[in-house]
């Protein structure tokens, strides 16, 4: 019969033996019989004990729990990441624990000084940019992995996963510019983040290339955030400019939907007056009727990776910075045509 406060006393009791032995089971401290651990188990399952992670942090120093911070967990592309970094914690029985800043940078570190709060073991992060600072000081103190955004300050400890941005977006230029396309319209994130940095550097070069210089004066930009929102409110202002341009070029997979929203709420028809591209996967591209070429970087090894590394860190605290690059890889669709002038 389950007891509402069971104590360890009281599973001890039940089973016969001392509270340490109990509690080396439950802990795995130490070998004891296979009989003798299954009978303990029976008796907490029994009982309905429920160990006191305070109580056994504070002797440990460790809760076994891991953060993830991200900037928008509603991004599909980070949910596979975050569960991909749990199934391989959870093996090693740490647990995940998942905040979601909105890019917002208060947001950010009252997430990270929480954290840190509840005595957490780990961090993996895909920072905002602006609190760089606060996270090499927790990176001195606990294993810190980045996920596609750097922190250049200096003593930063831990290690970066991320992907070529650059060589990427890239590559989706020159796609765009081998059907015949200049006026490249391109939809930017958040100016802070490095990934943003790399990812329109590798538009600007790609650009060079046929004499086109992206400097302030390029009207055929538009500066937002990561998100949705921001790639429709591109595509209205794209409809305002005198001089269309014959594609668009989304710097991630959550602002190219919204720019897909935007075009077909302005009856833009794609590909016939305007061509379209991304940086990133999008959930389910298969099933989309408009499906833009996409520069495709796969969620779940980016976390795989990210997870591996923690562990290693957790294991070793004097391993040296790494960067663990990914390769992405091009997925063709159909949102690709020669340049058109009819709208």
């Amino acid at each position: 019969m389950k007891h509402k406060n069971a104590t360890l006393k009281d599973v001890a009791a039940l089973v016969g033996v001392s509270n340490a032995t109990v509690s080396r089971v439950l802990n795995g401290s130490a070998y004891v019989s296979q009989d003798l651990s299954k009978r303990v188990k029976e008796a907490v399952e029994e009982l309905g004990y429920n160990q006191n992670i305070i109580a056994k942090s504070l002797k440990t120093n460790s809760t076994l729990t891991i953060a993830f911070i991200t900037a928008d967990i509603s991004n599909p592309y980070m949910i596979t990441v975050a569960k991909a970094i749990e199934d391989l914690i959870h093996v090693e029985n740490y647990h995940l624990l998942v905040c979601s800043t909105q890019g917002d940078p208060k947001r950010e570190l009252d997430h990270l000084k929480l954290q840190m709060g509840r005595n957490i073991d780990g961090l993996v992060i895909n920072t905002t940019g602006y609190n760089s600072e606060y996270v090499t000081e927790i990176s001195n103190r606990i294993p810190v992995i980045l996920i596609h955004r750097d922190c250049k300050v200096p003593g930063f400890k831990g290690d970066l996963v991320d992907t070529d941005n650059e060589e990427g977006v890239y590559e989706l230029t020159k796609h765009l510019i081998s059907f015949g396309h200049r006026r490249i319209f391109v939809i930017k994130g958040d100016r802070h983040t490095s990934n943003n940095a790399k990812r329109f550097t590798g538009f600007c070069n790609a650009m060079a290339e046929i004499g086109v210089e992206v400097d302030d004066a390029y009207p055929y930009q538009y500066d937002g955030k990561f998100s949705e929102k921001c790639g429709f409110m591109a595509i209205e202002h794209l409809n305002s400019l005198p001089q269309k341009p014959t594609a668009v070029l989304g710097l991630n997979n959550t602002m190219t939907i919204g720019a897909l929203k935007g075009l077909a709420t302005y009856k833009i028809s794609v590909p016939d007056s305007i061509s379209i591209v991304g940086y990133n996967g999008i959930d389910n591209i298969d099933l989309f009727t408009t499906r833009p070429t996409i520069h495709f970087i796969d969620p779940a090894e980016v976390g795989f990776a990210a997870g591996k590394a923690l562990l290693e860190r957790l294991k070793r605290s004097d391993m040296p910075n790494r960067e663990l690059m990914l390769k992405g890889h091009m997925i063709y669709g159909n949102a690709v045509s020669t340049p058109s002038d009819n709208f």
